[in-house]
């Protein structure tokens, strides 16, 4: 009979050594792990294969080898070959010995990922500038460049660099056409493929210049923005909203936005139903006028209405409307044509407004605090007065009129003054400059601009100063300073400018910190001369130097989280991260899709939106969203040292919008920037940490050293100058803006105006300082720790927040609104901006004289 199993010499070797377990474990003691396990991924071919080798193990006669768990394979020498690996696999291998005598000894364990190998660089990389008549994203015309190349067949998909910029990333086919050029321009591009994370070398360049229009295209039509925008709350089995807009001459269409994004083209109508299935009571809306190519920049925005259902009655009723106050009439010549600006403090339990025009109503459901009657002859008289409304339930409720006020249409546009702009004051910094300038009398607002680029101002917001950015450190630049007769128009203040303000050409205009209404088209009355500014250089001079200007800053593109703090994210606490070459850059209970952060004028700006937007969420707008950047550099103040921490950073604060910096140790996550020591929360996993918080006129500082035994933060507070609370009452310094108007996020005077803040701090001791354009620095405080606190730690992090708190209060909880205060509630709700540059820390050896 023929044997059923046939057994090896290496098996037969086997089995012995197993017969004779039950009689030498008892005896013998156990083999040792093998040392020195180390695993390596070799190729052969295009074959990975991963190969294990040990020191041998005394007394074994055989090595078994188990992966991810699973018997594997036996060898008797200290070394293994696995040849069934795919690349991008992680395997974790261990080994043990089996002895003659006895059974498995002690494992050792190692873990290895195979490794993707890097696609091919691209071929045939074509780049040819093309004009369009009808951009499809866009429907205008302008100057593209289309890229294509060779297909690279791994390829998951490809990167676009643009002057060794990254320009675009998961591009998934083997083209792309960049649509943000300027006629006249060369461009360089390279591609690179990637396949599972890995890219590939960048390809051979190629180079081509964005085209300039054809002779024969048509002048793009000079439209100015829709003006009054209203919505309306419908119910249509569920809450929606009717748009209406006062029609703009020359506008053949218009379109409509939901924040950014498109919802209505080519509505032929000054009115638009935004249906129940696209209404978000949580967003606002714009409108812009359209004619032929040629697009204007949005309009002011309009809140979300909505309706309650009608056969369901609130719960909750809102108090009656109180009349507006402190109404005021205009006239002014815009466009070309007479119209009267009205502008008025509200109440908090008005939701919008209407208008009466000699006692006949001729606008209601104003979300915004102002109105602009175009319809006007010249020279004509009317009357105006406003009230404010609520709707309760089903029939809105209006207050009694608002005391009436007067105003005659302009016959004619302004004469300009005789006399010119004075320069008072240039102040250089190393990439900008701030202008000072004496009033002129009539003037509503002022305005400087490069002469070289006269598309693109910078108001002043009606203060006698203004920073200018993006100024060339070598070169410097021409600067004209005009007076004008309106307030700059309020464009968009997120970098990226928005409908309208790119010309047929490519070319840009831009009117940066505008806070009149879109519609705004200012008269010059007077100019300065022009004037040269030369820029100063900027640097640190201690060890350990990190100072970003943000020049040449490389883009931001989406990063990992930290572990830790990735397991914090869920729908109730968004965290999100972008990084680059210096920075990450985190957002906590924000709206990611709103909050922005690039680069502006060479310096570094975000926009902050308190988030969620989400249709039906809870807490819209009622989070603590904070902004947190963190710059890829440690330092390290053992043996005395001092950490000196320097920014620039615009000082428009108040109640619901500030900057912190914290200062925690180095490997330490921050798990929650907002109010952490409200919540009694961990600021960090070991919740050590410095923070210094700068107010709208106060500043305060504290040391957070983890939780007590009972489960208590621990907080030392350095002290507080909110009023004399806490202990002491050193006063807050001298923030003063430049006319001496009260500081208010949003007002004209601090508005991209930046001030400079100074960190000093060793592990027992520090120093904050303030210094606004041409003043000197104002020590704010300097103190050793009390009660011989000391930071417990010297390798240090250091965070810059950006804090915005619950601003779905910020229009109800104000019982009016000042003229100074409308900008932010009516133009930007629910966000705010800081611009930031010559960001920086060193070490130094000792606190400064």
């Amino acid at each position: 009979m023929k044997p059923l199993l046939r057994l090896s010499g290496l098996a037969l070797a086997i089995a012995g050594v197993f017969l004779s377990l039950s009689r030498a474990n008892a005896l013998s003691p156990a083999l040792g792990a093998p040392s020195n396990l180390s695993a390596s991924v070799v190729s052969v071919g295009d074959r990975p294969q991963v190969h294990l080798q040990w020191s041998p193990v005394s007394g074994a006669y055989l090595y078994q080898v188990i992966r991810d768990s699973r018997f594997f394979g036996y060898v008797r020498q200290p070394a293994y070959t696995d040849l069934q690996v795919v690349a991008g696999e992680t395997h974790t291998y261990a080994v043990n010995g089996l002895g003659k005598l006895w059974g498995p000894g002690a494992s050792a364990s190692v873990t290895v990922t195979v490794p993707t190998p890097a696609p091919p660089a691209p071929t045939g990389l074509k780049a040819v500038g093309q004009w369009v008549t009808n951009c499809p994203k866009c429907a205008m015309p302008m100057a593209h460049i289309i890229l294509s190349w060779n297909a690279v067949p791994q390829a998951d998909g490809y990167r676009i660099y643009r002057d060794g910029v990254l320009l675009a990333d998961g591009i998934t086919s083997p083209d792309y056409t960049d649509m943000a050029v300027i006629s006249g321009k060369a461009y360089s591009y390279t591609v690179c493929a990637v396949h599972a994370g890995i890219a590939s070398p960048q390809s051979a360049p190629a180079t081509a210049t964005a085209p300039n229009p054809p002779a024969s295209a048509p002048p793009m039509a000079d439209l100015v923005p829709p003006t009054n925008l209203a919505a309306h709350g419908v119910w249509q089995g569920g809450p929606a909203d009717l748009l209406t807009w006062d029609a703009v001459p020359g506008a053949a269409a218009y379109n409509v936005y939901q924040y950014d994004q498109l919802i209505g083209k080519g509505v032929t109508a000054p009115s638009f139903a935004v249906p129940s299935g696209v209404f978000n009571g949580s967003m606002t809306y714009t409108v812009t006028a359209v004619s032929g190519d040629a697009e204007s920049i949005p309009s002011a925005i309009a809140m979300a209405a909505g309706a309650a259902d009608p056969a369901q009655k609130p719960a909750w009723m809102p108090d009656a409307p109180v009349a507006p106050s402190e109404v005021v009439a205009v006239p002014e010549w815009n466009a070309g044509r007479p119209r009267v600006r009205l502008t008025w403090c509200g109440h908090s339990t008005d939701d919008t407004y209407s208008v009466y025009r000699d006692g006949v109503k001729v606008a209601d459901g104003l979300w915004r605090l102002c109105y602009l009657d175009a319809a006007v002859a010249p020279g004509e008289t009317h009357t105006y007065a406003v009230t404010g409304v609520n709707v309760p339930w089903t029939a809105p409720v209006e207050s009694a009129p608002s005391a009436s006020v007067t105003a005659t249409a302009p016959t004619g546009p302004p004469s300009p003054l005789p006399d010119k702009v004075q320069i008072a004051q240039v102040i250089p910094n190393d990439d900008s400059a701030v202008v000072f300038f004496q009033a002129v009398p009539g003037a509503a607002d002022y305005r400087i601009y490069d002469v070289t680029k006269p598309g693109s101002v910078k108001y002043s917001g009606g203060g006698t100063s203004i920073e200018m950015n993006g100024l060339d450190p070598g070169t410097g630049a021409d600067l004209v300073v005009e007076a004008v007769d309106k307030p700059g128009p309020f464009q968009k203040m997120d970098g990226s400018m928005g409908p309208g303000a790119m010309g047929m050409d490519g070319t840009m205009t831009s009117a940066v910190n505008g806070q009149g209404d879109p519609s705004n088209a200012p008269l010059v009355l007077a100019r300065s001369d022009v004037f040269h500014v030369t820029c100063r250089p900027l640097a640190l001079t201690g060890a350990q130097v990190f100072l970003d200007n943000f020049r040449g800053s490389q883009p931001f593109t989406p990063s990992a989280l930290d572990p830790v703090v990735a397991a914090l994210s869920n729908s109730w606490l968004e965290i999100g991260e972008v990084e680059n070459d210096k920075w990450r850059i985190r957002t906590y209970d924000a709206d990611t899709a709103m909050t922005k952060a690039f680069l502006m004028g060479n310096h570094f700006m975000d926009t902050l939106y308190d988030g969620p937007t989400a249709a039906g969420h809870p807490f819209s707008h009622n989070n603590n969203a904070s902004l947190v950047m963190m710059p890829k550099a440690t330092a390290d103040i053992s043996g005395g040292q001092v950490l000196h921490v320097t920014f620039e950073v615009d000082a428009h604060f108040d109640s619901r919008r500030w900057c912190d910096v914290f200062v925690a140790e180095a490997g330490d996550p921050l798990l929650e920037p907002g109010k952490f020591a409200e919540n009694n929360d961990l600021p960090t996993v070991k919740g050590n940490l410095f923070r210094w918080e700068i107010h709208a006129k106060a500043h305060d500082a504290q040391v957070f050293l983890g939780k007590d035994s009972g489960g208590n933060l621990q907080q030392v507070e350095l002290f507080d100058e909110a009023g004399g609370v806490g202990p002491d009452d050193f006063g807050p310094p001298a923030r003063t803006t430049w006319d001496g108007k009260p500081l208010l996020n949003g007002t004209a005077q601090d508005l991209d105006r930046r001030h400079r803040f100074d960190l000093y701090l060793s592990q027992t001791r520090f120093r904050v300082t303030e210094t606004a354009p041409g003043t000197d620095p104002v020590l704010v405080k300097d103190e050793t720790f009390p009660g011989g606190v000391a930071l417990p730690f010297d390798t240090c992090q250091v965070y810059l927040v950006h804090q915005l708190y619950h601003t779905a209060n910020d229009r109800h909880e104000l019982i009016d609104y000042s003229p100074d205060e409308t900008y932010w509630y009516n133009d930007r709700p629910w966000s705010d901006e800081r611009h930031w540059d010559n960001i920086g820390e060193e070490v130094l050896p000792g606190f400064p004289k």
